[in-house]
């Protein structure tokens, strides 16, 4: 399988804060890779480094972040700009607020296809709608012409997805998409994950949530105060933690040693199914 992402030796710092400490992972084509740890630990951090949406002039970052062996650290505005939202794209924690208020659902997912495509408004509006009903979205069109405070979390979320998915990225970065969610939207937001890293997606994928985790990675590292203090494959990392701290997080998810990665399942069946 192809290496999409490596990140080697990377540190963000806030002048002479330091919030993520030398953190490498690599990952690959379809494959997903989750980032777990309690709040603050650097998480989203990363994902803002890779995707270069930190301020240069508010954050120090160093180190190396390689896709397909391309150094994203030294390219420049233009390159970013072509590569991020078409090969790589993100999907963001919080639905409720990744839309402006004030334009419609439409005018917001027209201007994202024709910033990435040469393609008049009417085809774009088209492409949309076909989006949004690959992500079994009910009266599209209607979606379409609503404004954002009008539609609930899941659907705003699955628009989202849908506005990720549309120019056939090859690495997606969700950075806790179903935690703003309700039990019911989160399975269906889970589902299309699933099916993005069958059909050979690379994932990486931040969260807090081990039934997250459970479900859709094959590794997972343990971030605690912006270090990496743990990682191996979803199976032996949950069935046989060694670090105090990722034992205390399975603790806290009512995850026990004995039989973790199982545990883990049961508790995504009994959540999302």
């Amino acid at each position: 399988m192809t290496e999409l992402l490596k990140v080697s030796s990377l540190c963000v710092g806030l002048k002479n804060f330091p919030i993520v400490k030398n953190v490498s992972f690599a990952m690959r084509a379809g494959t997903a890779l989750a980032v777990v740890g309690e709040s603050g630990s650097g998480k989203t951090m990363i994902c803002k480094s890779i995707m270069r949406l930190l301020n240069p002039q508010t954050f120090e970052v160093s180190g190396s972040i390689r896709y397909k062996g391309t150094e994203l650290q030294s390219m420049d505005e233009k390159g970013i700009r072509a590569l991020c939202g078409s090969k790589m794209a993100m999907i963001v924690q919080n639905p409720m607020t990744a839309f402006d208020p004030v334009f419609k659902i439409g005018a917001q997912v027209v201007e994202t296809i024709m910033a990435h495509q040469r393609i008049s408004k009417r085809d774009a509006y088209a492409l949309g709608i076909l989006a949004l009903e690959k992500m079994n979205l009910p009266r599209c069109e209607q979606l379409m012409n609503s404004y954002p405070y009008t539609l609930s979390g899941g659907m705003l979320q699955r628009i989202i997805i849908a506005l990720a998915l549309i120019h056939g990225p090859e690495m997606i970065v969700a950075d806790e998409a179903t935690t703003a969610l309700d039990v019911k939207n989160q399975g269906l937001v889970l589902e299309e994950l699933e099916k993005m890293k069958q059909s050979g997606i690379g994932l990486l994928l931040v969260t807090h949530d081990f039934g997250v985790a459970a479900k859709l990675a094959d590794d997972v590292i343990v971030m605690r105060e912006g270090e990496i203090i743990e990682r191996g494959s979803v199976h032996d990392l949950f069935a046989s933690p060694k670090e105090a701290y990722t034992k205390e997080l399975l603790k806290a998810s009512n995850l026990t040693r004995g039989n973790g990665i199982d545990s883990t399942k049961k508790l995504v069946q009994t959540l999302y199914y």
